[in-house]
């Protein structure tokens, strides 16, 4: 509910295909008292993960037992976390619109446009801050405790480029060619425009729209993933998808627009 209302408030938008797609989400799919007799396989999908399943479906992992831990972390429901909620669900509106093809660079942004949605949708419901039910730059923080899963301020905390130089070049086979791992560089992206900074690889300033007018990034990014970004997009065609989103929405010469263009060139895709 929280996430129809925030994509109808600020985009106008019904549901997952505009049409207000029925959605059904499956929580508990497994017991979690049995995840540490099951395969790393069956873990990884229905324990420590939640997906996207297409025609509206969505999956929402177990968590582990109050007393297991995996890399040093304990995961709770995934259904417990809105940012992880909204992450999911959003997969399913780019699997209407922009349909991005799930590997390598263009996997990348459609996992980092989740993710963006994800953070956007707490922003809007909840205060800025950190602890439990705040609004932050860190996804899945509420479920895997301490910590999240990525951090879209600093990804290198969670081992992702924030860089195109150090962009990881991988087999399908792994992780799609690494789109969980690479959306670290275009949610950088994101957060520069919005809060502005540094970018620690390139040592490039951002100076971003702030806090107060984050509405403008979110339409930006909305507007280029849903209506512009083609299926094989490229983090060079993201760039030059979302500095023009900015430019239709606010002016060539605005602070959306400039701040967008920053952040692209601060983590060195040109």
């Amino acid at each position: 509910g929280y996430f129809y209302d925030y994509y109808f408030s600020r985009f106008g938008r019904r549901g997952l295909d505009d049409n207000n797609l029925r959605l059904l989400s499956i929580v508990h799919p497994v017991p979690r008292a049995t995840a540490i007799s099951q395969t790393s396989a069956t873990i990884g999908t229905f324990y420590v993960n939640a997906f996207y399943a297409g025609s509206g479906i969505m999956v929402y992992g177990e968590g582990l037992p109050s007393n297991v831990t995996l890399g040093g972390q304990r995961w709770n429901y995934l259904a417990g976390a809105l940012d992880v909620v909204a992450h999911e669900l959003t997969h399913g509106v780019t699997d209407y619109t922009s349909s991005l093809e799930y590997r390598f660079e263009s996997g990348a942004l459609n996992e980092s446009f989740s993710d963006m949605m994800g953070t956007a949708v707490a922003f809007y419901y909840q205060q800025p801050g950190s602890g439990s039910l705040k609004a932050d730059y860190l996804l899945g923080e509420d479920v895997v405790t301490p910590g999240g899963i990525r951090s879209m301020e600093n990804p290198a905390i969670f081992g992702q480029p924030d860089h195109y130089s150090r962009l990881q070049v991988l087999p399908i086979a792994r992780d799609n060619g690494g789109v969980h791992i690479n959306s670290g560089i275009p949610n950088h992206v994101y957060y520069l425009a919005i809060e502005g900074g540094t970018n620690r690889t390139s040592g490039l300033s951002v100076q971003g729209v702030g806090q107060a007018n984050r509405e403008q990034i979110e339409k930006v990014m909305y507007r280029a993933f849903t209506q512009l970004m083609p299926s094989n997009a490229s983090f060079a065609v993201a760039r030059a998808v979302t500095i023009q989103a900015a430019i239709d929405l606010y002016g060539a010469g605005s602070a959306a627009t400039r701040a967008v263009t920053q952040a692209w060139t601060a983590v060195g895709v040109n």
